[in-house]
């Protein structure tokens, strides 16, 4: 009897399940992110950033350059005093704090401006992806990057690229 009920159990369960499951839809973010104009737009302000920023880190690095090979000179000196070395050394520090200062203030510079272009896409894509989702009858749209197989046709990327580039 408690096999009939375990049978008749299972079979109740097979038949409920069907409702229960869910049309799942993949997103491959990176392929958006490359294809979408918008952000390719974005992308060479911030590389237009960058470079500024490199030319004025280069800049201190060729002054840092001339600072060590004069250091390395007055080291070489039969004449040089202790005083003049520590001179140059104070100096070179400064120059370094001065270099370092930069790099980071570079860098903070460009996250800054970065972070909110980054958070303005993803989510114009969650709410492209979203309105995809409804109209197709799907009920969870997740990154294509977490599943480790998925059939291409789950697959609305194309969709949301041509959305985000109207």
């Amino acid at each position: 009897m408690t096999k009939l009920r375990i049978v008749a159990l299972l079979f109740v369960l097979l038949m409920i399940a069907p409702v229960y499951a869910q049309k799942i839809a993949l997103v491959d973010l990176k392929e958006v992110a490359s294809q979408a104009n918008e952000l390719k737009a974005r992308m060479k302000e911030l590389e237009a950033l960058q470079a500024k920023g490199q030319k004025e880190i280069d800049a201190k690095e060729a002054e840092l350059a001339k600072l060590q090979e004069e250091m390395e000179k007055t080291a070489k000196m039969p004449g040089a005093t202790d005083e003049a070395k520590a001179m140059l050394y104070e100096k070179a520090q400064k120059k370094y704090a001065e270099y370092q200062k930069l790099v980071m203030q570079r860098q903070k510079e460009l996250s800054e401006k970065a972070e909110p272009i980054q958070k303005k896409f993803v989510e114009k894509v969650r709410k492209i992806a979203q309105t995809i989702a409804v109209k197709k009858g799907y009920d969870i749209v997740i990154p294509a990057e977490q599943a480790l197989y998925f059939n291409d046709k789950f697959d609305i990327t194309k969709d949301v690229v041509s959305e985000i580039n109207k």
